[in-house]
């Protein structure tokens, strides 16, 4: 019988389940970031102050506006009318505007609409107090030509916080309701402020630019006033932090 060497067989290993190599695991995920909180709304006691007073705005702008059409005989070729009335428009608008944002602000991120009406309002103010010397015995003047401009006045200055928002080219635009009606001053030809604006004269080209100059001059007033306001708020706010290193700082 012939020899016949065994046949090989491979070992048998036991069955191991695979596993994945170190460097192949898979990094363990970063927790969810928590979600930013909701902005906070206005404090009720600013939302109310802040609506009260524009409601006052609107109040004096109406009135003003209502007594002058219901005694003079054409009252809307008169800037004093027509301010009186954008004013109240506008501030209607500022007044309801919380209603928008469900009360988390209670005022537009930019002044252009405040700066506007403080323009247009003291143009009004000053031209027919100083330039015409008009009378501010009737109740419609009174209110028209102090009382709706000083209001104006007060809010940018002091009740509205949006001033620093101002851009350089707002008072530029400012002149934007002005500059509307010059225009349609000169197409109606309306004959209300004697000679000193009188488009017949010579003099008159001199006048609309000597106004827009002054326009101009208050605008920035107005747009300087919000930029140092938001410096001394800044300097204000970096006194008040405790220094580096201070226990109440951690």
């Amino acid at each position: 019988m012939a020899y016949q060497p065994p046949q090989y067989q491979p070992p048998q290993y036991p069955q191991q389940p695979y596993q994945q190599p170190q460097y192949y695991q898979q990094y363990p995920q970063p927790p969810f970031l928590p979600q930013p909180p909701p902005q906070p709304g206005v404090p009720p006691g600013v939302l109310v102050g802040v609506s009260l007073w524009r409601l006052v705005i609107v109040a004096c702008a109406f009135t003003g506006f209502g007594a002058a059409v219901s005694v003079l005989s054409k009252p809307m070729l008169a800037l004093s009318q027509q301010a009186s009335l954008v004013v109240g428009i506008v501030y209607t608008g500022l007044l309801c505007y919380p209603l928008f944002t469900g009360g988390r602000r209670h005022e537009p991120v930019s002044p252009w609409w405040r700066g506007a009406m403080t323009v247009l309002a003291l143009l009004v103010c000053v031209t027919y107090l100083v330039i015409i010397r008009g009378s501010i015995a009737p109740m419609w003047s009174l209110f028209e030509h102090v009382l709706t401009p000083l209001a104006v006045l007060v809010d940018f200055l002091a009740i509205g916080r949006n001033q620093a928002a101002a851009k350089w080219w707002h008072p530029l635009t400012w002149l934007a309701f002005p500059l509307a009606y010059l225009i349609f001053f000169v197409a109606a030809k309306v004959k209300l402020y004697g000679s000193f604006l009188n488009p017949a004269k010579s003099s008159f080209p001199g006048t609309v630019i000597g106004f827009i100059a002054a326009l101009l001059v208050l605008g920035y007033l107005l747009y300087g006033f919000g930029k140092i306001k938001l410096a001394v708020a800044r300097q204000h706010q970096r006194f008040r932090q405790p220094p580096p290193g201070y226990p109440g700082s951690w």
